[in-house]
């Protein structure tokens, strides 16, 4: 009997044995394809910047790849510290709840009751409204309050001059940067601190994020932080001072404590988080997506809340699948070279054992490369060799040439950008885009006669545009035909 159960202990063990080398080798397997496909998006220009992944509680990934700081050629590290831009909502949002749960509002509390001066459609508007991006209230951005060294206080002015606001309360949903400004702003004025300060005193100091700050009107010294840059390698800095819509520096390991913190009740109760992670209803009865500061997606696996954030040279995002306890953090300072969808949908087939396509590499990224080592008609060559042989390997969106175009004149070589842009109107012959930007170059290039026709037939194309038709107006007054 004692023989038979020591064998059957043997085979037990031996099979535990065989389970745990078998998820060992997924796991290396697994690893390694993370790291072979972030490589693959930094040598081929789509990524620049710090990548984490994490599940249960343990980070599984964490690289950075590229450069800080371009001109001086100084590396990123895992713990340089980014923009992140529009993930700041989430820490907006959260102060907003712990605010509640102290009982100083309410998330049904109006407008008007902060904002006086508002005209009287402040009313209709509550807090759950600017929370969820169902107010009304326009992006300041929109109304064009863009300017370097922009304010909250500037913002908050022009807000309370528009007279009216963009749809009824709860109707619909628009993303408005502008609400989440208000937003700060309601902190301040019943925590009795600047927003800054909050911020830092009950969120970022408690979880130990000590590499995460509100930019704000003093302009603090961000140690060793990345610079903002174009896909091209441009400059393309932060340079407001908004706070609530955005304004937060952090590192990926801040970042992280952040979504640990949100697995405890340490800043709010699991009802009040709740809420947060729960889409919107309109008064029609459709899910907007979003909660408090949160995109709300629900999948076959599970429930998924992420945000993702851009300014400038800087994108940011964060992903939470509750279910896994997985969270996947980017941030990066190449500008929209990022096809931020692709990438997250090739790591989360990856984290799940599926296969996965490697992200659509840019055109305008792969023929910039060409045109710096081969030269410009090279470039022009390939392009169609690209489509024919690739089509799937490049992302051929009229977007692509048209970034490319504009980079060129923006670097004075005209003649460059023309045939570029000429590249374009061929592969796409139906849009006013395209022949509108072909003007353009021809415009500051000195030839209006060829500029006029190309925003004439932009004009055709698209009766609605009058930026084409505004120039042309003025191109025949000055003419002699």
């Amino acid at each position: 009997m004692n023989k038979v159960i020591r064998f059957t202990t043997l085979l037990l063990s031996l099979a535990l044995f065989l389970f745990v080398l078998s998820c060992t080798k997924k796991e290396n397997l697994r690893s390694k394809q993370i790291n072979r496909y972030m490589n693959y998006c930094y040598e081929n220009g789509i990524f620049n910047g710090i990548m984490l992944i994490a599940e249960n509680g343990q980070i599984i990934y964490h690289q950075a790849m590229g450069y800080a700081d371009q001109e001086n050629r100084l590396l990123l590290k895992t713990n340089t510290p980014f923009y992140i831009a529009s993930l700041t909502k989430q820490f907006t949002s959260m102060a907003i709840m712990m605010l509640k749960e102290r009982g100083k509002l309410e998330f049904d509390s109006k407008l008007s009751d902060f904002f006086p001066d508002f005209p009287s459609y402040a009313e209709q508007v509550t807090i759950r409204h600017l929370l969820t991006h169902t107010a009304g209230i326009p992006d300041h951005f929109e109304l064009g309050a863009y300017k370097p060294d922009l304010t909250n206080t500037e913002v908050l002015d022009l807000l309370i001059r528009q007279p009216k606001l963009e749809f009824i309360p709860g109707i619909q949903f628009k993303f408005s940067n502008g609400g989440y400004v208000l937003l700060a702003l309601i902190v301040e004025r019943v925590s009795g601190q600047y927003f800054q300060d909050f911020l830092r005193d009950h969120i970022f100091r408690p979880l130990g994020m000590n590499q995460t700050l509100v930019y704000d009107e003093s302009k603090p010294v961000v140690e060793n932080r990345a610079l903002g840059y174009n896909p091209f390698g441009e400059k393309d800095d932060y340079e407001i001072l908004t706070k609530g819509d955005g304004g937060i520096f952090s590192t990926t390991g801040n970042l992280f404590k952040w979504d640990q913190a949100l697995y405890s009740d340490v800043l709010v109760k699991p009802p009040t988080l709740l809420e947060a992670f729960t889409s919107y209803r309109l008064q029609n009865r459709l899910l907007t997506g979003y909660g408090f500061g949160w995109a709300v997606s629900d999948q076959p696996t599970g429930k998924i809340v992420s945000h993702g954030g851009g300014f400038g040279g800087f994108r940011a995002y964060i992903e939470r699948q509750p279910n896994k306890k997985r969270t996947i953090i980017f941030i990066s300072n190449t500008g929209n070279a990022l096809p931020t969808k692709d990438i997250i949908a090739g790591l989360r087939s990856i984290l799940d054992f599926g296969s996965f396509d490697y992200p659509r590499i840019p055109i305008s990224i792969a023929m910039q490369r060409l045109i710096s080592e081969k030269g410009l008609q090279e470039a022009l060559d390939h392009y169609e060799r690209f489509k024919t042989n690739h089509p799937n390997k490049y992302d051929f969106n009229e977007e692509e040439l048209n970034k490319l175009g504009y980079h060129l004149l923006r670097l004075q070589k005209k003649t460059e950008a023309i045939a570029v842009f000429q590249l374009n109107v061929q592969a796409y012959p139906e849009s006013a885009n395209t022949y509108d930007s072909l003007g353009e170059a021809y415009m500051l290039n000195g030839d209006f006669e060829a500029a006029l026709e190309n925003y004439k037939k932009s004009l055709e194309l698209d009766p609605d545009n009058s930026n084409a038709r505004a120039i042309i107006q003025k191109i025949e007054s000055q003419l002699p035909f």
